[in-house]
Parts: C-alpha cells; structure tokens; sequence
C-alpha cells in the first residue's frame, strides 16, 4: 500500500506517515482507500482522498442514506422531522457550553444545519440566524419551514448582503473539509470583531477505539465521508496556523449503553438502552470519567475574532 509523500496538514514526510486502518466504511463505488497517521502533528488523514467529482456525487445523492445505515434507528436520516426529534438531547448537550457565548440580538450562522434542530429554539428566543446546508433533502424542508439558508459559504457570500456574524458554528463538519485552515480562515472574514467560531468534531480518543478496540467499531468509525480525524493535539496544531486566540474543550456524546451495545452486538444503537436499570447518575458519571482521562469521543474548538 503506497505511503503519501507527505502529510496534508503538517506537511511532514512520508517518514512520518505510517496505516491506521484500510478498513474504510463506504459506499461500494468507493474503494482502495486508507487512513494513515502522521507522528509529527498526530493528525489521522485519508489518502487517496475523494476527488471534486466524487465528493459532489456524494453529498448531492449519498449522503442521508450513507448515514441513515450509519446511525441506524437513532439518527433520523431519512425524514427532517424525525431527524429533530432524535437530536433533542443533543441540542441540549451542545447548549451548556454555547449559553455563555451567547449575548442578546446575536446574528448567527450555522455551517451544515442540517434540519435546523439547532437554530430554531435560537430563533424562538429572538437570535437572527441563517444557515448554510448543502444537502437538498435538509435544505429544502428549512426553507419550507421559513429558515433563511443558502447552499454554501460562496452562496452566501454573493446572495448574503455583506452580511457579519456574532458566532458561526458547525458540528461534525470540519472533518469533511478537504482545506480545514482556509475553512476557518473563510469563516473569520464573516465574523464581526469579538465574534467567535464554535464547532465539535470526532476526537480519535474515543474510548470505543482507544480503550475497548471492538473489531466491529473500527471497521465501523473510519469513514469515507471523513478527510480527517483529529486528536487535541493535532487539533490544537491547525488551530494554530489561525492568528487567533481558541480553546479545546473535551465531551462525551455516547453513554455506556451505546458502549455496552457495541461491546455486546458489535453494532451502533443502544443510547439509553439500559439508563433504567443503570440509573442516569451511572450515566452522567461514565461520561464524566472518560472526559476526566481525556478518552472521550468529542472535540470542541472555540476560535476567538480578535
């Protein structure tokens, strides 16, 4: 299997690249590819990558379904409306650490908002809020519901009147870019002075890969839909090639049913599958264990405008 010649963030040579997995979790049409780690900024990179071609085919047309297979019962992939049902908790997971950035009369823009679930309690509240959702099957259901959302970040520049922002957020979006430091770096021009990014992606610590090692798991979480995956320290690298200040903060999304399921079953589902017996505070302390040990499964970046 033929090394890169270099690594894509950190630009280290293929000295420094050595497999991760050819176990890539993709659609058929999609093979031959392989995620390697780069020893120099700890960044995990998918090579080769998805050309312009395929990665526009992929989104347009493969995306939901990709990842309705993916999230099983739980994700709400197929229909928006389930979709904001089942990602309830996670609005409320995610409001703990927006609430003290948030000030009154914020305009506010979420990058790949997908059914909205987000913006709407925002909105309610008296936020002004635009999305940015590429995929037609989200984006057409948020304008029916009245949500101002454009196709992507350029749509937007040419159709958005010059508009600037307070906060920009996106969640599990990062590590599906292709460039990540001109992604941030296109999204600071859209800040106002003082403004902040906000995001959460994937951390490579999850306890399910770095504790458990569940064959089923990793053959299961390297996914094609995915550039990159980033630990604190290689997340901390390419935030750093950003002349602005930030912080990294660290969450656990999935409970121990989910991992009890994965350790069982060998497949994903089981979120409160045994709250009941285990009881919410067994749950709540779980978590809070594997973020205490830094083996949890979420990255948070907050990038401050100066």
């Amino acid at each position: 299997m033929p090394l890169p010649d270099k690594c894509p963030l950190c630009k280290a040579s293929d000295k420094e690249q050595s497999v991760v997995t050819s176990h890539v979790y993709s659609p058929e049409n999609f093979v031959g590819r392989a995620f390697y780690h780069c020893h120099n900024c700890d960044v995990r990179h998918q090579y080769p990558r998805l050309t312009v071609q395929e990665e526009n085919h992929f989104y347009k047309s493969e995306f939901e379904s990709f990842m309705d297979k993916r999230s099983g019962d739980e994700g709400g992939w197929k229909k928006a409306e389930d979709h904001i049902i089942s990602n309830e908790e996670t609005r409320l997971r995610r409001m703990k650490y927006l609430l003290p950035n948030l000030k009154k009369n914020m305009n506010i823009l979420e990058i790949g908002c997908s059914s909205g679930f987000m913006l709407y309690p925002l909105i309610k509240e008296g936020y002004d809020c635009i999305g940015v959702e590429p995929s037609g099957v989200f984006s057409d259901f948020v304008k029916d519901r009245g949500l101002k959302v454009f196709n992507s970040i350029n749509d937007l520049i040419k159709k958005g009147s010059n508009t600037q922002f307070d906060l920009i957020m996106h969640y599990f979006v990062l590590e599906h870019i292709s460039d990540p430091i001109s992604f941030l770096e296109s999204q600071l021009e859209l800040l106002k002075p003082g403004g902040k990014i906000i995001f959460e992606i994937p951390n490579i610590a999850d306890p399910l890969y770095s504790i458990y090692d569940i064959p089923n798991f990793e053959r299961f979480y390297w996914s094609i839909a995915h550039p990159w995956y980033f630990s604190e320290k290689s997340l901390k690298f390419l935030l750093n090639q950003i002349s602005n200040s930030f912080n990294v903060l660290l969450d656990q999304r999935y409970d121990l049913s989910n991992h009890m399921v994965w350790a069982r079953d060998g497949k994903p589902g089981g979120m409160g599958r045994f709250t009941e017996s285990l009881t919410q505070e067994l749950e709540n302390s779980y978590k809070e264990a594997l973020i205490r040990i830094r083996k949890c499964d979420t990255l948070i970046g907050i990038i401050n405008k100066q």
